[in-house]
């Protein structure tokens, strides 16, 4: 059996061609270039106001699932990071002129709401090793983003307290230490390496999509 450290290795590698195609997306790029209008960014908030709340239930799972084993601390960490989100969320939204009950009727597209609907699959049914590895991959490149992006709106006059939502997930990215040891947890306990490389592969997938989905709907006429 690897250990943790070779399996997270091993998933990196294995994934480094879909990470640096996020990491490189063109979506923050053509925002800070004019190439997309700062309307654009609307639909960015509109999603997140859906994909936040369901994600909020799904790390609520999460916590109650794992309250009495090595994950606790990981997920519950998650899940207060989460909460502070949707607070400075609607800050960001109330500099683009929405307010929550226009959020409230945002209808957001499937291929930006399906990062949501996966974690919510894999907080009711996954391991902690397969949801550990997946977040801390996935939020690795999900930050780099959130601060292109946050970069980009500063450029144009955003204020600190603006982009606090997206400079948050730059500040507190998940510890590696404490993703190993889950790793490690669940290895001895059965889980397989091919299992949480798939939940970090499908993670990293409906990351791109989401991206995908915005910059589809920004250059849209």
């Amino acid at each position: 059996m690897p250990s943790a450290q070779q399996v997270l290795t091993e998933i990196t590698q294995a994934l480094a061609a879909t990470n640096e195609a996020l990491r490189t997306h063109p979506y923050p790029r053509a925002l800070a270039r004019g190439e997309l209008p700062l309307s654009a960014l609307r639909d960015f908030v509109g999603h997140q106001y859906h994909v936040v709340r369901s994600d909020l239930r799904s790390m609520s799972l999460m916590v109650h699932r794992f309250a009495d084993g090595p994950a606790y601390d990981f997920v519950y960490g998650l899940f207060q990071g989460e909460v502070s989100a949707q607070r400075s969320l609607l800050k960001l939204a109330a500099r683009l002129g929405l307010n929550e009950q226009e959020l409230e009727r945002y209808e957001p597209q499937a291929g930006g709401f399906a990062y949501a609907a996966n974690l919510a699959l894999a907080a009711a049914h996954g391991s902690a090793a397969e949801l550990a590895c997946a977040l801390y991959v996935n939020f690795q490149a999900w930050g780099e983003n959130c601060q292109r992006l946050s970069a980009a709106l500063r450029q144009k006059g955003f204020t600190a307290e603006d982009t606090a939502f997206l400079d948050a997930f730059v500040a507190h990215p998940p510890s590696e230490q404490q993703v190993l040891v889950l790793l490690q947890d669940g290895l001895d306990r059965g889980v397989t390496p091919r299992a949480i490389h798939r939940a970090t592969r499908l993670f990293q997938a409906y990351e791109q999509l989401f991206w995908d989905t915005l910059l589809a709907l920004g250059r849209a006429p």
